[in-house]
């Protein structure tokens, strides 16, 4: 059995991102003495750590392992997968996933006419981007009410609570993407 050299392909991609071994002890909560045993394969770290350092170079554990990956997803406009979602009259598509470490999430929304999120707030971590591709959509963000109309676009940080409705007589399509 060929053995991995995680340690090796650390190393390469901590320094491929200019890190430091302090730097990236600082990013990853693991000391910067056990990020250099693990590089030189005199420690085998457990899959915790190897999360830990992946996060912080941004790098899946499947990279980390030097596995080959996924490197593009082509979604078909007819082979778009429905998202689950409690909002009536609204079908969210996925518009690409299946990429191990997917850092953030596409998705096409087609909102029926008077279609809204509720009388509740939707909070995420991740930063949003909507963009109206057809129809208008009023989106309420920190008590502030802003109608987009086609080809307006929103952008907004992690955490901000919002809501919206739909607007327009007819469906409202609108590019969304989320931040993982």
């Amino acid at each position: 059995m060929e053995t991995m050299n995680v340690g090796k392909n650390i190393k390469s991609m901590r320094k491929k991102k200019g890190l430091t071994l302090q730097e990236l002890a600082e990013k990853s909560g693991i000391s910067a003495t056990a990020i250099s045993a693990i590089e030189r394969n005199v420690s085998s770290p457990t899959v915790n750590t190897l999360a830990a350092i992946g996060q912080a170079l941004g790098e899946s554990l499947s990279s980390l392992l030097g596995e080959s990956e996924i490197s593009y997803v082509l979604t078909r406009a007819d082979k778009r997968a429905h998202l689950a979602s409690e909002v009536r009259n609204a079908d969210f598509l996925s518009l690409a996933s299946g990429i191990p470490g997917q850092r953030f999430l596409p998705m096409m929304s087609v909102l029926k006419s008077g279609s809204t999120s509720g009388e509740d707030y939707i909070t995420h971590r991740g930063e949003e981007f909507f963009l109206v591709v057809r129809g208008s959509l009023d989106v309420e963000l920190n008590g502030e009410t802003m109608r987009l109309e086609e080809g307006d676009s929103l952008y907004f940080r992690g955490n901000t609570p919002y809501r919206w409705k739909n607007v327009a007589e007819r469906e409202t399509h609108i590019l969304i993407v989320t931040a993982a």
